[in-house]
């Protein structure tokens, strides 16, 4: 079954190349990414500030 797959030529080898042109373009993810990293770390910082406070 994973022959077949590998042989029709339809899987991530063909969508490889696109997709990181595609990151490159938009920096929206990225943004999310950081964002999000930013926000756990004013959570968690303020946590440790409630409980040694």
């Amino acid at each position: 079954m994973f022959r077949a797959f590998v042989d029709e030529g339809g899987g991530p080898q063909t969508r490889g190349p696109q997709q990181p042109a595609a990151s490159a373009a938009t920096p929206g993810p990225r943004i999310g990414l950081i964002v999000g990293i930013v926000v756990a770390v004013a959570v968690l910082a303020g946590v440790v500030w409630l409980a040694v406070g």
